[in-house]
């Protein structure tokens, strides 16, 4: 197997962030509680009236429109690469044996470019594509959960070697890589290409 190098993303919590719906949703609130309180002062069929709802409808409209036009924020930092080996996993030049690790888990989520159909409202439409991970217990049996962007919709592909030379050296179950890359394309411990 060739190396395979990922880049590495650490997650954020990260507290209040302003977001095109509290943008947008908070602007028609605030309209609708002006214009609510101050229905005396403005007729139905004021002017002023309709250039604060003009207002709203263009800035919905322009927030809606970049939304099919950016990515969601990142909500974190990259810092470093992985790199899968046949025989070890680097991450940020600390090395781990596959032959001193165990419990291996992939989760192949997202991929840059991914269009999130269940959004609602005006927030971005494309992912960063960071929701996806390896996890594993190293020598100490401290769990490692290390995130990752993966390039593409079929990027898991790259990671079939790797996951079979895992297999072989015991670091992952194969009915695990089963669930991960199919039965068809997993090798049985102990069998050779």
């Amino acid at each position: 197997m060739d190396r395979l190098s990922v880049d590495i993303f650490i997650p954020q919590e990260t507290g209040f962030r302003l977001s095109p719906n509290r943008i947008v949703f908070g602007l028609w609130f605030i309209t609708l509680v002006f214009l609510w309180l101050f229905d005396g002062f403005f007729p139905a069929d004021s002017y002023l009236r309709g250039i604060i709802i003009g207002i709203d409808v263009f800035v919905s409209l322009f927030f809606l429109g970049q939304s099919y036009l950016s990515y969601e924020p990142l909500d974190g930092t990259i810092q470093g690469t992985i790199v899968f080996k046949s025989d070890s996993i680097v991450v940020n030049e600390k090395v781990y044996d596959l032959k001193m690790i165990g419990k291996l888990d992939f989760a192949f989520n997202d991929y840059y470019g991914r269009m999130m159909y269940g959004t609602r409202g005006f927030n971005s439409r494309f992912s960063q594509g960071f929701d996806n991970f390896v996890e594993f217990k190293d020598s100490s049996q401290q769990t490692v959960r290390i995130y990752f962007r993966m390039q593409d919709k079929h990027g898991a592909r790259a990671f079939y070697s790797f996951i079979n030379d895992a297999v072989q050296c015991g670091a992952m179950s194969y009915y695990r890589a089963i669930d991960l890359i199919d039965v068809e394309n997993v090798r049985k411990p102990g069998t050779s290409n």
